[in-house]
This record gives C-alpha cells, sequence and structure tokens, in this order.
C-alpha cells in the first residue's frame, strides 16, 4: 500500500470510528445519568497515565527497524504480553487506592475490571505492529470501526436494561475484546515459543527511550491544567482547556491522521536522505494547506464564533483564541517531527529534546502565571516559538539535505494564503458590522468569504499540496491535481532547490 491509500485508510479509520463515537455518545447521553460518565473518567484518569507503560516501545520498535524476523517479533510479543499481565494486576492492587483519592468506593471495581483491558491490549499491539510496519491500513481500519460498532452497542444494549455505569465499562471491554480477535484474525503473525535475546536488548534500548518520552510528555503536557486549576481556580482553567482544545483541532484532525502513516513510510526511506527529506516537505505542506487556514480562520472569526456557538458566558476565552491559534498552526507541522527520530533509530536524541522542552514548557506555565490565564497562554506560545528553531533542527540534521529554510519556502505559499485570508475577512467585518446582522448570518458570511479567498488564493499560486492531496481523492477525481505537477516539482524537491550546489553545503 502507498503513502496516499494509507493516509485515505487511516482517514476513513478515524473520521469513520470517531462518527460513531459522536453518535453512540448522543445515545448513552440519553441513556445513563451524568453520574455514570463522571465515574468512568475517575477510573480512566488512573487507567491513562498506566497505559503509557503497556508495551515498552516495542510496536514502534517493530515499525523502525529495517529487517524483522518470526524470532524477534514472537520474543517481543511474549515479554509484551507479560508487560501488560503485570500492568493488569497493578491496577487491579491500587484500584482501591484509586477510590480512597475520590472519596467513592464505586471506582475501586471500575478500575478492577477496566484493567482487563490492558490484558486484551497483550494480544493485540504486536500484532497491529505488524500491520502498521507493512502499511496494511485498510485492515487496521476494518479492525477499529469493528471494534467501535461493537463496543457501541454493547454499551447501548445494556444502558438500555439499565446497567448504569457497568454499560460503559462493558461496552470498553467489548471493543478490546473485538480489536484482539479482529486483528489476529487480519495479521499473518502467530508467535512460537522462541526467545531472541540480543534483538530484545535492541528494542529495548529504542523502546525505553520512547516509553520515557512519552511518561515525560504526558505530565509536561498536563502541567498547564494542573497549575492553572491549583492557582487560577476552575473558571478560568474552562476557558483556556477550551481554547487548548480549539488549538489541537489541526492536530487531531489532520495531523494524526497523516502521521499515522508517516513513521512506516519514513522507516522504509531511513536509507535514502534525500527521498526522507522530499516526502517530509511535502507532507508538512499538505498538512499547512489545511491546517494554516482552519487556525488563521479561527483567529479572525473568534468573537462571532464564540458568541454564536459557545455562548456569551465563553466571551472570555476569546483573547485566549487569539494567542493559542498562530500555536496551533505551528504544532500541526511541528508533531511530524517527531516521526524522524523515530524513523532513523534515534529515540533516545527524542527523549533528551523532549525533556529539556517540557521543561522549558512547565516553566513558561509558571512564569505567565502573575498575569493571569492570558499570562500563562502567552509565555506559552513564546515558549513554543523559541522552541521550534531547535526543535526543527535536531530532526533535520539527521536527514542529509534537509535545512529549515527548505521547509520555510515549503510553507510560504500556505502561510501567505492563509494571512491574505485572515487579513481580508478581519477587515471585511468592520463592514459587515455596520450592517447590523444577526450574529449568526455575521458569523456565516465571515465564513464563506474566508472559504472563497482562500479558494481564489489557491487556484492563483496553486501550490504543490493541491496535487499532493488529490491523490487522497478517488482516482478519477486526482486528475484535477495533475495540472499543478510542474510548479510541484519545482517547489517542493530537494534536488531542484539545491542545484548546482554539493549536498556537502553547510547546515542553516
Amino acid at each position: 500500500m502507498d503513502v496516499y491509500s494509507g493516509v485515505r485508510w487511516s482517514a476513513l479509520s478515524k473520521y469513520g470510528a470517531q462518527g460513531m463515537q459522536v453518535v453512540v455518545s448522543l445515545v448513552l447521553a440519553r441513556l445513563l445519568a451524568p453520574e455514570y460518565f463522571g465515574l468512568l473518567a475517575m477510573a480512566t484518569v488512573v487507567t491513562g497515565f498506566v497505559n503509557v507503560f503497556k508495551n515498552l516501545g516495542f510496536a514502534s520498535a517493530i515499525i523502525q527497524r529495517k529487517t524483522i524476523d518470526a524470532r524477534l517479533l514472537s520474543t517481543l510479543f511474549w515479554v509484551n504480553l507479560g508487560m501488560c499481565l503485570l500492568v493488569t494486576g497493578v491496577l487491579v492492587g491500587i484500584s482501591p487506592a484509586a477510590a480512597w483519592v475520590y472519596d467513592d468506593p464505586r471506582v475501586a471495581p471500575i478500575v478492577a475490571v477496566l484493567s482487563i483491558n490492558f490484558l486484551l491490549a497483550g494480544f493485540t499491539m504486536i500484532p497491529t505492529a505488524v500491520l502498521t510496519r507493512r502499511m496494511a491500513f485498510n485492515k487496521l481500519a476494518v479492525r477499529e470501526i469493528a471494534a467501535v460498532i461493537v463496543g457501541g452497542t454493547t454499551s447501548i444494549t445494556l444502558a438500555a436494561f439499565g446497567w448504569g455505569v457497568w454499560a460503559l465499562v462493558a461496552g470498553s471491554l467489548a471493543d478490546s475484546a473485538a480489536q484482539m480477535v479482529l486483528i489476529n484474525l487480519l495479521s499473518p503473525f502467530r508467535p512460537r515459543l522462541v526467545f531472541d535475546g540480543q534483538g530484545l536488548r535492541e528494542c529495548l534500548g529504542f523502546g525505553l527511550n520512547l516509553t520515557g518520552f512519552n511518561i515525560f510528555n504526558y505530565f509536561a503536557r498536563n502541567a498547564d491544567n494542573f497549575i492553572i486549576g491549583i492557582f487560577l481556580g476552575p473558571v478560568a482553567l474552562g476557558y483556556y482547556a477550551l481554547a487548548y482544545k480549539l488549538m489541537l483541532l489541526p492536530r487531531d484532525a489532520v495531523t494524526n491522521v497523516v502521521t499515522r502513516v508517516l513513521f512506516p513510510a519514513f522507516s522504509r526511506m531511513q536509507g535514502d536522505d534525500e527521498r526522507l527529506a522530499n516526502a517530509y516537505l511535502r507532507t508538512c505542506g499538505a498538512i499547512a494547506f489545511v491546517t494554516f487556514p482552519m487556525m488563521a480562520g479561527l483567529a479572525v472569526i473568534a468573537r462571532p464564533f464564540v458568541e454564536v456557538v459557545l455562548g456569551d458566558k465563553w466571551l472570555p476565552a476569546v483573547p485566549l483564541i487569539w494567542i493559542l491559534a498562530p500555536v496551533g498552526m505551528l504544532q500541526s507541522v511541528w508533531s511530524t517531527a517527531g516521526q524522524i527520530f523515530l524513523a532513523k533509530g534515534r529515540a533516545d536524541w527524542q527523549f533528551r529534546w523532549g525533556v529539556l522542552a517540557g521543561l522549558i514548557i512547565v516553566g513558561s506555565f509558571v512564569l505567565g502565571l502573575p498575569w493571569g490565564v492570558v499570562g500563562v497562554a502567552s509565555a506559552y506560545a513564546l515558549a513554543c516559538f523559541a522552541l521550534a528553531i531547535p526543535g526543527f533542527y535536531l530532526p533535520f540534521s539527521l536527514v542529509g539535505g534537509l535545512r529549515i529554510r527548505h521547509l520555510v519556502r515549503t510553507l510560504l505559499p500556505y502561510g501567505f494564503s492563509a494571512s491574505a485570508m485572515a487579513l481580508l475577512v478581519g477587515t471585511s467585518q468592520y463592514v459587515l458590522e455596520r450592517l447590523g446582522l444577526a450574529p449568526t448570518a455575521f458569523l456565516a458570511l465571515s465564513v464563506a468569504l474566508g472559504m472563497f479567498t482562500y479558494f481564489f488564493l489557491t487556484l492563483w499560486i496553486r501550490p504543490p499540496a493541491v496535487a499532493d492531496l488529490s491523490k487522497l481523492l478517488p482516482a478519477n477525481w486526482s486528475a484535477i491535481g495533475g495540472r499543478t505537477a510542474s510548479r510541484q516539482a519545482r517547489s517542493i524537491d530537494i534536488s531542484a532547490q539545491r542545484a548546482g550546489t554539493s549536498s556537502a553545503q553547510p547546515r542553516t
């Protein structure tokens, strides 16, 4: 399966599963009391953290390695299964402590039963990694969508029969069980009773660094909520959480779909730096083509959006959206840099950089506190932009011929188009305000003008991403982007960018 097919199936899997989850959630919300969802949320705080430890980075190690045999796969399967069994036991053991922390005895049995998910995951993760390595995203999509259907049907049925919170727990277990059965039916991997000590040590060296990064990243990513909640209170945290969630939209909706395919694709290219560099830049361009106008548009229509969609009570979140929208643009591209670390087998570099960057970001939250939640958001934004250059330079140094100036050149058309769109929409709002339009009409016209402007600029500039993204469409539609092929080659290809220069040129 090629990268374009992989992205298509990855998108189908993510959006199809998410769409079904939304429907299931709406039905369950009508059948169950909010208290039951709160109980499940309490339990998943505990299981969510423990989830970081369940695979020791073996899945990524399998995808990254140039070659891997059945002997090593079997070794990793049994070690991973043992780790999942240990995690299951630990969760059962600490479940009474979780109930004590929440001062609610109902939490203990929920945590204990949910721990079964980790045992089921022990039979799932290695076969899933094998399919991901082979870029068999069609099979992964079948697994994920079918599992959501099974889990959702289970929850809805039991909720209708009055099972309360246990309907939610049973749905989670049914989802995991369905994934386990389906992935083992779809994957060609079958474990054997063999052991490869040398391969295990190599994978542990890679995987433990990745696990360390994930653990530290978990705390760093949640430190802002903790700090704001403790020092500024729940109201300020509510405004910040809303703006932060909107900031993550491009990463969650676009970047995560693409990066799921990037890792196995980049791992196949790890010995061909020029091909890897070209693929990386094309990917960043395609992401920016979608995410830059999303966030620029959100920033310029923040006030009418909040008024119409969320209500006046959320207006204090508007300045936070203005501050964090540019960070969303940056992070939609920056999030891809970690795939280079992994594809090149340098999870140790990623871990060390993650610790340093995480400490700086957490420090920015503290430094911004005297100015309230706006100060925290502003300090965070400044820290992110200050870290961007070293954040790109480090992984780029692993790829010969990949420079920051190439990335800047790749992103310029999308930055220009998004900025021009935002400027036009922002200026037009002064005219629309004088017309005395209702807030809904004002928002609708602003969105329509922004979409039309960006579409017009895209037709005029014809950025390379149009050709790349058109390949994600059905075959009879992809010819639309074919007319941009010559521009694409001139704009993206590393060889063209450095024509007449030596590959040994100094790094930027």
